[in-house]
């Protein structure tokens, strides 16, 4: 049962509270004074989409909030403790706070003061809250609505068999995902065998055999390409340091000269005996580099390699990398890999198993199939049976309501198409309800639905559900609100007085403008004298009549 509600800058709401009591809750006011905002605010609480996000948070406020409490039933303790959601007491609350950042707008769950996914406070809702309006009608094309609606009636009848179809279902699901894996796995390998076969060919011919072969290559085109002006700078560098054949001084020459120098005046002097050792050293270190700089003058002269050769050989090594998006390291290692492949095993035995297994599985789905059908079709004609005797209770006597079961390709929820036929008069061929029910009739129909189905931990919610109702059909439809709220908490929005006199608890919700922003409020009607004031506003207002009547019909409720 739904306790209390709590709205902060929500659309055209700056805050209200509302504490609900058992029985029939009642909200009137006048058209367009936001009574469905309290509808919607609950169906945003849980999720949906009544209020647009862009509407959600009130004008000039960058936040809202809804907040809501509930008794907890035993079936919501065990559904609280299967989610690992802590009990508090015996209250169950469940908050969405939205915040504006930017131009998007971001929500947050909450149940028992625990963050959790917007999924599972969807999951939840239809647990505790139970919503019918006039435009309903259009769930009625919902596959998932209609079987909820036979499936739930007589729930522990169909539970078992729902959860072994399910189950069953998935096995063969996953059964057929795995053959087709298995069989695609076949073809994949035949083409990788022969695709690799084909690499293997390729890089055999490649003869790859140095994972640095690459740098190696180009370095030789970098030195043959720059032959010339290698040359050219050697022959230069070996003349600043060793060059005899010309005037010019030389490292070396100049080398020689110093020590020569330094053995004159050694005998006036000993301690340059350490400098002479180091210059003797240097030109020892210089006879080296002289040395191996004359063999890379010899190799640039004598290379014994062709540029084009390497070059091309280069272009080739690349051009595998490139083609194999791998390294020469990694095509080297590929080649090694790919010389050990075997025979494929094609795993025909494998298949040929779960095959045999599918089918055995399979015959006992359509044995399960078969038991769900005939089950639904028993509890759909108890359920046509008890709404149409409803209906005629409602007024409609001549209406005909028929739950039609045909077969389709079967899922985890069976392979019965529902279809809920209605027809209001004897000259009407039945048809699918959405194409056929006007708002009156769709009124008594939800009702009756509603009376027949609905369960008693739930809180009932009727939205303008008796509106265009008059004469016999609108009392039967109070008399039957009336006995539904006497077993089952019920908010009802309405513009009619017969049925807010009959309110446990009424509230007016007034519009209001107050510098230019406009504002929705809601009123407690606690005394008779509110109550009557209000009536007397629903009944038309203006004269005394108008409120006589209004004394009479809560005089009448209250009897």
């Amino acid at each position: 049962m739904l306790k209390r509600l709590k709205l902060k800058n929500l659309a055209l709401i700056e805050i209200i509270e509302i504490n609900f009591q058992k029985g029939l809750n009642v909200f009137t006011g006048e058209s367009g004074s936001g009574k469905s905002l309290i509808l919607d605010s609950l169906d945003s609480l849980f999720g949906g989409t009544n209020i647009p996000l862009q509407h959600l948070i009130r004008l000039g406020k960058n936040d809202c909030l809804i907040e809501a409490e509930f008794n907890i039933s035993p079936f919501i303790r065990s559904w609280l403790m299967k989610n690992n959601i802590e009990i508090l007491e015996e209250n169950l609350n469940i908050t969405r706070t939205s915040q504006r950042k930017g131009s998007k707008i971001f929500s947050k769950y909450k149940i028992n003061n625990k963050y959790v996914k917007k999924k599972l406070v969807e999951n939840l809702g239809p647990f505790l809250l139970d919503f019918a309006g006039q435009n309903d009608k259009y769930l009625f094309n919902s596959q998932d609505y209609l079987r909820k609606i036979v499936d739930d009636f007589n729930v522990e009848d169909i539970k078992s068999i729902n959860e072994k179809v399910k189950e069953t279902f998935f096995k063969l699901s996953y059964l057929q995902q795995d053959i087709s894996f298995q069989l695609s796995e076949i073809e994949k390998n035949k083409d990788n065998h022969y695709a690799n076969l084909k690499i293997l060919q390729i890089l055999e011919e490649a003869n790859l055999d140095d994972k640095d072969e690459i740098i190696q290559l180009k370095s030789k085109e970098s030195k043959l390409s720059n032959n010339y002006e290698l040359k050219n700078a050697l022959n230069l560098v070996l003349s600043y340091l060793s060059d005899f054949r010309s005037e010019n001084s030389s490292v070396d020459y100049l080398l020689f000269q110093s020590i020569k120098q330094l053995n004159r005046i050694i005998k006036y002097d000993e301690s340059f005996n350490e400098i002479i050792q180091k210059l003797i050293n240097t030109q020892a270190e210089l006879e080296d580099v002289i040395s191996m700089l004359i063999k890379h003058l010899e190799f640039v002269d004598n290379p014994g390699e062709n540029l084009n050769e390497i070059q091309s050989r280069l272009f080739k090594l690349q051009n595998l990398e490139k083609s194999f998006s791998l390294e020469l390291p990694e095509l080297i290692h590929k080649r090694n890999e790919l010389r050990k492949i075997q025979i494929l095993d094609y795993k025909h035995e494998e298949i040929k198993k779960l095959k045999n297994d599918f089918s055995i599985i399979n015959l006992d789905f359509k044995k399960l199939l078969k038991k769900q059908s005939d089950k639904r079709k028993k509890i759909a004609l108890k359920l046509e049976k008890l709404v149409s005797l409803t209906l005629k209770e409602l007024g409609l006597f001549e209406a005909k309501f028929l739950i039609q079961l045909t077969k389709r390709e079967p899922s985890f929820t069976g392979d019965d198409n529902l279809q809920f036929l209605f027809s209001a008069n004897p000259d009407q061929q039945l048809a699918p309800i959405s194409d056929v029910i006007s708002g009156g009739e769709m009124s008594r129909f939800l009702l009756a639905l509603k009376f027949n189905i609905s369960n008693e931990d739930t809180s009932l919610f009727f939205d303008e559900i008796d509106n265009g109702l008059s004469g016999k059909a609108l009392f039967s439809t109070i008399n039957l609100i009336k006995e539904i709220s006497s077993n089952q908490q019920t908010l009802c929005i309405t513009h009619n007085p017969l049925l807010a006199a009959y309110a446990n608890v009424h509230y007016k919700v007034i519009k209001n403008i107050n510098n230019g922003l406009t504002s929705t409020t809601l009123i407690p009607l606690l005394t008779k004298t509110q109550k009557k004031k209000e009536l007397a506003e629903l009944i038309g207002g203006g004269f005394e009549e108008a409120n006589n009547y209004a004394l009479t019909l809560i005089n009448k409720a209250a009897a």
